[in-house]
């Protein structure tokens, strides 16, 4: 008889133990109640029924935690507030768990709800994040609003969501992920060509060159008619590289897409200038200021190309030895043309900025080598002798 009562204690204090638990999620489901409102002592009480054994592994006791700190993280009252740094997440990986543990799915829709809500609150904290320059919070809090889509709603592609996800990652160097959601928004077609040019210049940032071309020349293929970002990006990188092979040859696709892009024939004019391909260069140079009247770089290399032509003809002048005189002054003449035909380009660059030393400077030369050819030219020489005498000491 003994016997049995002891059993029947022991079966009496399990009973009290389980229920006490129970009694803890319970209190915690009470105590977040909107009438109640005592959040402290619902987080107290369901922190301890998540760690008990007879209560932690209970689909009930996650989601009751999930509306606690759901309660929190809507809660206007900052000591609240200071009860966790990320509240919503916690509330998402609860219900998360919870659903894990439900295994008939009896509080499937009843946290599906929970979780929509959730969804739109992390999308307006992680816009808050962002704009308090928090980029890393931002970053997670829109993560797990596509996490959520993924589960009550796995067909929903938030194309907005994902992309200012590569954002946040992005501003707040976690580039890893920059690169995984830039990627995913590119595949999504969202945001257009820019999306390549975002995960060129992080890879670019990293040192992977391999990888900032690949990207540059995916967007260029992927938008053919809207890429002109990226070919300038393409373009100046080869530019740089010296390969200017492969920038003539983006240079003259980008052409064809913008035909009335002076910029394009300028650099295009500068790449046959530097090769030596003098009637390319001038084509080229004349082109950018046929489209831009107005465009002082075009002018000015397109005089500058003339100028060069001529003193290298007369380099050449002067290796002519003293006892072939009339082959030297033939020489000379023509060196002197060719100098005359930067006139007319460098006088308009000259208007354009009136005190640019450099131009004043070779236009000087110029008349001063003329001088005896034309009276005007020795009056020239004269007025802009007189000008870089009066120009504003460089500080």
């Amino acid at each position: 008889m003994m016997k049995k009562l002891a059993f029947i204690f022991a079966w009496i204090m399990i009973v009290t133990v389980v229920s006490a638990q129970n009694s803890k999620v319970q209190s915690a489901l009470n105590y977040s109640k909107p009438q109640y409102n005592q959040l402290d002592k619902a987080q107290e009480a369901i922190e301890l029924a998540i760690k008990h054994e007879k209560t932690q592994d209970k689909a009930k006791t996650w989601k009751v935690r999930g509306q606690v700190y759901q309660a929190i993280a809507n809660s206007k009252d900052e000591n609240f507030q200071k009860l966790s740094d990320n509240p919503l997440k916690v509330a998402f990986e609860s219900y998360k768990k919870a659903l894990e543990l439900d295994e008939k799915g009896q509080l499937k829709n009843e946290i599906s709800i929970q979780l929509k809500f959730i969804g739109v609150l992390m999308i307006n904290k992680g816009i808050d994040y962002f704009n308090t320059k928090e980029f890393l919070k931002a970053f997670d809090v829109f993560e797990s609003s596509l996490a959520i889509d993924e589960i009550v709603d796995p067909g929903k592609i938030d194309t907005a969501i994902i992309f200012n996800a590569g954002v946040a990652a992005d501003q707040g160097k976690d580039f890893d992920n920059a690169i995984k959601y830039y990627k995913k928004t590119a595949e999504l077609g969202y945001e257009g060509a820019k999306v390549y040019g975002y995960i060129a210049n992080i890879e670019k940032d990293k040192g992977d060159t391999v990888a900032y071309v690949t990207a540059l020349k995916d967007g260029i293929s992927a938008y053919p008619a809207d890429n002109t970002i990226l070919r300038v990006e393409l373009i100046n990188y080869y530019l740089n590289k010296g390969m200017s092979d492969l920038a003539l040859e983006y240079l003259a696709k980008a052409i064809e897409k913008d035909p009335t892009n002076h910029t394009f024939y300028f650099a295009q004019g500068a790449l046959y200038d530097e090769l030596k391909d003098f009637e390319n260069a001038k084509a080229s140079y004349e082109k950018a200021v046929e489209i831009n009247p107005e465009y002082f770089d075009a002018y000015y290399n397109l005089g500058v190309l003339y100028f060069n032509k001529g003193a290298d003809m007369l380099k050449e002048a002067n290796n002519i030895p003293p006892n072939e005189q009339k082959k030297y002054d033939a020489a000379v003449k023509e060196s002197f043309k060719e100098l005359e035909k930067a006139l007319p380009a460098l006088e308009k660059a000259h208007a354009l900025d009136p005190t640019d030393k450099p131009i004043l400077l070779t236009l000087k030369e110029i008349y001063f080598k003329l001088r005896n050819d034309k009276e005007e030219y020795m009056t020239k020489y004269k007025e802009f002798n007189e000008k870089i005498k009066n120009l504003p000491e460089e500080k």
